[in-house]
């Protein structure tokens, strides 16, 4: 395919080649106007001892290194469809160079979480026919051994400005690609320009391609991103989505919170890239052309904060945690500031607009009224205390468990939004969120502009996604929450089937632990414990002979059981392992209500009868 091809030969290259980039235009779009940011900060990153600025034409150069280094590990004509890189680590721009290089290169990219277990890693590089295991964490590198793949160390990776590496061979195949086919679209010359279409029609006549006609790249398409989640049943489901599915729904998130135009989009990436709620961070600022901000993993959070001063954070729990900490330490050292002090004042109004009693404010007067507290609240709390903290955070997204209620009052005293968001792995991490003037707690907002929602059988939150770059596109998905719609959005009562979301953003499956448990003949039944809590924990009832037993040598069952959970927990990533479990003198009954017709247990009934024994658990 050549840009100077005339619009009848360049039709049937067109169609040959289009299938190439299909469901990679819109990122690919993004990543050619990165390229021509060459005076533009993108990126701030530290590296070598040293914080720098990247500009998107550096950022586009290292691209092409990341590539040639992948295509070194695997060569073109090695390839099979479907391959990937695994990849674990942190969210640090040697990962995030990594992943859209291995894209780039034709690869799928499956991005694990770092405290997956080795039988789990083994399961992934069997299903998504890993070639590779990378990671940006020097000492896990160094544990990651027994694999039949190389396992890549990227940690010391060395990304400078003014890099001079040719960017891409997709990349550039793809503007030869646009370029062609746009002109071979009529257009429409006006009198004045004229002369100025005709001199650069002569310029492309002589323009030559980059990359050679029999080059193997002509045959590549970009690959593809990949997740494991888990399904309805608690047990693995793998995810694989296309590029463009993550910069539309990026670019609906933007479109649908309404954000200020004073707004200067700085990320600091926080979150681990296992999600693909956490990618869509960066792509909203590259959308916006912002800068991406990559923390240094070796330094402090208030150091990293001064430098990179965000202005939205993508963040779980975890990360929430973190922010206000942070504020909390910041306080303490200004508590002569009077403003501070006087913020206090509006607590009384911030605990009604948190209520249940704001859900009978009339939805436009409670949107003026939070519009004007948030505006007192940044001004009481002091430009010298906001200069001193956060000053250029202006909101922050939260996702994947809903958000404390702790948290969200710390920031909205400094004025900063909240913005709570709901979202599943199929549907690239965000499915509904708040809007950026109408932020509600415990509310999942209202659907973005490509989604659809309903409400199925039982209350049961149905979706819909309207774009074909999403696997099952136009049909009805179940997200397995139990939902109630208010005036301001919808809420999240439950599960139809029981999946944990912990404090940390971890989904885990009861049910699936719960039977691991009960291989073991004198575990008789088991609830665990552990949704929105930090850790997960589990009440435990003995068949009736270990039960005599117990109660005549407690200690003796109990480091009996202490060993059946040690043994289940050896197979199961950290975030997901029990911590505690408490041995139950009563069984669940029927006559309780703690076991239901079919056998099943009855975690909310549970949950009731035993909330005393529950929070000891946690204390």
């Amino acid at each position: 395919m050549h840009v100077h091809d005339s619009n009848t030969s360049a039709s049937p290259e067109l169609s040959t080649i289009v299938h190439l980039f299909k469901g990679s235009e819109a990122f690919l779009d993004l990543f050619l106007k990165q390229s021509a940011r060459t005076n533009y900060v993108t990126i701030r990153t530290y590296c070598n001892g040293a914080w720098h600025q990247l500009s998107g034409k550096d950022f586009c150069a290292h691209l092409g290194r990341a590539v040639e280094y992948w295509t070194q590990i695997l060569p073109i004509e090695q390839r099979q469809h479907g391959q990937s890189i695994i990849l674990i680590g942190r969210n640090s721009y040697n990962s995030f160079v990594a992943t859209c290089g291995a894209i780039l290169a034709g690869l799928d990219v499956m991005c694990a979480p770092p405290h997956m277990s080795k039988n789990d890693l083994k399961w992934c590089l069997n299903y998504f026919k890993g070639v590779a295991i990378a990671t940006d964490i020097h000492e896990l590198a160094t544990q990651l051994d027994g694999f039949s793949v190389p396992v890549m160390n990227i940690s010391q990776a060395a990304w400078m400005p003014q890099d001079k590496h040719n960017e891409p061979a997709l990349l550039t195949l793809y503007r030869e690609y646009k370029s062609a086919r746009d002109a071979s679209l009529p257009k429409k010359v006006s009198h004045e320009n004229k002369h100025e279409e005709v001199n650069e029609s002569k310029e492309s006549e002589t323009k030559v391609s980059l990359i050679p006609d029999d080059s193997p790249w002509r045959n590549i398409s970009p690959g593809r991103f990949a997740f494991v989640s888990f399904g309805h049943d608690g047990f693995q489901k793998p995810e694989i989505l296309k590029p463009d599915a993550l910069i539309i729904t990026a670019q609906n998130f933007i479109i649908h919170a309404e954000f200020p135009k004073q707004i200067f989009w700085k990320s600091i990436e926080l979150m681990p890239p296992s999600n693909p709620f956490s990618h869509l961070s960066r792509f909203c600022a590259m959308l916006k052309n912002g800068i991406i901000g990559f923390p240094n993993p070796s330094a402090d959070w208030e150091t990293n904060i001064r430098i990179l001063r965000p202005s939205y954070i993508f963040a779980s729990s975890h990360e929430m945690e973190q922010v206000c900490s942070f504020i909390d330490k910041v306080s303490k050292r200004s508590i002569n500031n009077s403003r501070f002090k006087l913020s206090e004042k509006i607590d009384k109004i911030q605990n009604l607009m948190a209520s249940s009693k704001a859900m009978k404010i009339p939805e436009g007067a409670f949107d003026i009224l939070k519009r004007s507290l948030r505006k007192a609240s940044r001004l009481l709390a002091g430009h010298a205390f906001l200069k001193e903290a956060v000053e250029d955070l202006s909101f922050i997204v939260h996702g994947l468990a809903p958000a404390q209620e702790a948290y969200v009052r710390t920031l909205e005293k400094l004025g900063i939004p909240i913005l709570e968001s709901y979202g599943t792995t199929h549907a690239s991490g965000m499915l509904s969120c708040n809007l950026f003037h109408a932020a509600h707690y415990k509310v999942i907002g209202t659907p973005l502009p490509h989604v659809n929602f309903r409400l199925g059988a039982h209350s049961t939150l149905e979706y819909r996604l309207s774009f074909a770059e999403f696997e099952n596109a136009g049909k009805w998905e179940e997200t397995g929450d139990v939902a109630q719609m208010t005036p301001f959005g919808f809420i999240i009562t439950g599960r139809k089937k029981h999946l944990f979301v912990t404090l940390g953003g971890t989904v885990v499956s009861p049910v699936r632990l719960e039977q691991l448990l009960k291989e073991d003949e004198i575990i008789s039944d088991v609830c665990v414990i552990g949704d929105k809590l930090p850790y997960l924990s589990a009440l435990i009832v003995l068949n009736h002979n270990a039960l005599a037993d117990y109660r005549a040598h407690p200690e003796k069952i109990k480091d009996q059981v202490q060993t059946i959970v040690n043994k289940v927990n050896e197979n199961l990533p950290r975030n997901v392992t029990l911590k505690k479990f408490s041995i139950l003198d009563k069984p669940f009954t029927e006559a309780t209500g703690e076991k239901l017709t079919n056998g099943e247990i009855n975690r909310l009934k549970i949950q009731e009868t035993r909330a005393g024994l529950i929070s000891s658990l946690y204390q």
